[in-house]
């Protein structure tokens, strides 16, 4: 399947037709299988018959023994269950895939090119520049094609599909919305997504030619797309109404075959995201390129496909890592686990404020007091420069977030340079997005599972996060970034928390507003550069009276003042300038 798996159940076949159901662990680049009982599986190049897996004595590869599975007891042979190869071999092996090689898909480059974009502001704009945004919002319009064998025949139909991505309320094969419900639900209005879904086209071969396990991986299914792209030109298929990029490329083609998933994996129409092999051209200028092609089996889901077109209209990097050695961050984003098939999770708050959707998006200041609410798109920020920053965001196990591990503050660590192919957690080599485990048990990058109930910061556990606490606020290069959150309330459908304030001098400041009476015991001040209302202390030693009347002056007359702000953050003392 194009998206990654994590402890799903398959079913192989042999060669003589007999069949295994394993559990599996990966991605269309890599991934490992196991019995039901925990034995590692691997297929016989020479017989093509699936084998009990033993490790090469380099621990660098899976290779078959003599033990066939289902037909003998693993260990009679000396097997151990739950073999893996090293994690720089599984690395190596996936990054080293097929699909991964050549040109990459048009998403990818324009995400590459966005990357050098930045890279190119972070070094000019120094330290403290804000991310920026390149915004998917409007209105995006993707094709669907329908495909049929002449000895397969569709069991869904044309309408059930066509309600599946566009249909306001969808709620068939037990989905939460339509496809376009999800991304109206997650951009909170701001992008639009629906999807032109044809007519079924009978390919031109029986299922079996285009599910050839001889075949090298995917090019069939290039050939079946090209088929019925070819078949849409020819019945003047309008394809104008498509949506494409600044270069004419169509952002997203997407292709249902009917019927279950007859192969094993990285075989013949195993469910995969890729590119055709040269751009098709429709005319007018547009093309395709990207496509992603599933099964649709008995049941229409919606995982697969949103994250797939978050890829294709959003540009949005897999958080997963390829090899399988780390968890990414597992069930917290769609472009990684992605929660539930039918009622996928959220887009994190990282590509969501790429993306455009940010409702609000405020910077982490010393003295503040952040309110978040869920599923409302407000973010909290605190940046080192556009490229690497923390951001946060409330995630509740309610509505698109029902199947989250756990519910709470989520703090993300971003580095747009980085990638969650690289768990190493090392100024070097770092996930792209890792999400602060509140527990400090790395279970993520140590790919102990793909969430738990101890992640996310919240009353009473997990309130507070800085450079001095674990885990910790530091930058990847290891410095301190100064970033200070406390007072984290209990998870809840709004949450807050606060960043202290370190008591100290404002120097060199002017008076933007002054409120207050001195005989009330409550005047209030707003001071350049520092955020919110400051009450005057009405145990100041210079008295409520003699510092409000400093301040007082001091804005009538545009006079620079210094003045002292407590650990309290009320103001105890002014001097003017």
């Amino acid at each position: 399947m194009p998206t990654p798996f994590f402890d799903e159940e398959f079913t192989f076949t042999n060669p003589d037709g007999s069949s295994i159901r394993v559990r599996g662990w990966g991605n269309q680049h890599y991934a490992v299988f196991e019995t039901l009982d925990g034995f590692t599986i691997v297929k016989d190049p020479e017989t093509g018959y699936y084998k009990y897996a033993k490790l090469s004595e380099d621990g660098n590869d899976l290779i078959p023994s003599d033990a066939d599975v289902g037909k003998a007891e693993p260990a009679a042979f000396g097997i151990e269950p739950h073999l893996r190869i090293r994690r720089d071999s599984a690395k190596r092996k996936a990054m080293s895939a097929p699909m991964l090689q050549g040109e990459r898909p048009r998403w990818q480059q324009r995400r590459e090119k966005k990357r050098d974009e930045l890279k190119a502001r972070a070094l000019a704009a120094g330290p403290g520049d804000r991310p920026r945004s390149t915004t998917t919002v409007g209105n995006y319009v993707g094709l669907c094609i329908l495909v049929e064998f002449p000895d397969v025949s569709p069991t869904i139909s044309r309408t059930e599909v066509s309600d599946y991505c566009n249909k306001q309320g969808y709620t068939g094969f037990g989905n939460n919305g339509s496809v376009r419900d999800y991304f109206t639900d997650v951009s909170r209005g701001k992008l639009t997504y629906t999807n032109v879904v044809t007519d079924y086209y009978t390919a031109s071969n029986n299922r079996s030619y285009y599910t050839d396990p001889g075949v090298s991986y995917g090019t069939r299914a290039r050939q079946l797309i090209v088929e019925a792209l070819d078949h849409l030109k020819a019945q003047g298929f309008d394809f104008g109404q498509l949506s494409s990029d600044s270069s004419g490329y169509i952002y997203a083609l997407n292709v249902f075959y009917v019927g279950p998933t007859v192969n094993n994996w990285s075989e013949g129409l195993w469910p995969h995201s890729w590119g055709l092999a040269t751009p098709y051209s429709v005319g007018g200028g547009k093309k395709f390129r990207d496509y992603q092609i599933t099964n649709m089996g008995s049941a229409l889901t919606l995982r697969t496909f949103c994250h797939e077109n978050g890829h294709m209209i959003c540009d949005y990097p897999d958080l997963y890592d390829y090899g399988g050695e780390s968890a990414g961050v597992g069930h917290y984003c769609l472009m990684c686990y992605g929660g539930n098939n039918r009622n996928p999770v959220q887009v994190c708050a990282y590509l969501k404020n790429e993306s455009g959707w940010a409702t609000s998006l405020t910077e982490i200041k010393p003295g503040i007091t952040a309110n978040l609410t869920a599923g409302d798109n407000d973010f909290y920020i605190y940046a080192k420069s556009s490229t690497e920053y923390f951001i946060v965001e409330n995630r509740q196990k309610t509505g698109r977030d029902t199947y989250l591990p756990d519910a709470g503050l989520a703090i993300f660590h971003v580095d747009e340079q980085g990638s969650n192919n690289n768990e190493q957690r090392t100024s070097a080599q770092h996930y792209e997005c890792s999400l602060e485990q509140a527990d400090n048990r790395y279970d993520l990058e140590e790919n102990a599972n793909a969430g738990d109930g101890d992640d996310l910061f919240g009353a009473p556990s997990h309130t507070d996060f800085s450079d001095s606490t674990t885990p910790d606020a530091k930058w990847w290069d290891g410095s301190n970034s100064g970033l200070k959150i406390a007072q984290i309330s209990a998870s809840a459908a709004t949450m807050t928390f606060t960043s202290p304030v370190e008591a100290g001098w404002e120097n060199n400041k002017l008076v933007q507003w002054v409120y207050g009476h001195a005989n009330s015991q409550l005047a209030y001040a707003i001071i350049e550069g520092v955020p919110g209302w400051k009450r005057i202390a009405p145990t100041s030693e210079d008295g409520v009276a003699n510092v409000l009347e400093i301040l007082k002056l001091a804005k009538a007359n545009g006079v620079r003042v210094n003045v002292y702000i407590g650990s309290d953050s009320q103001i105890h003392a002014a001097v003017m300038l």
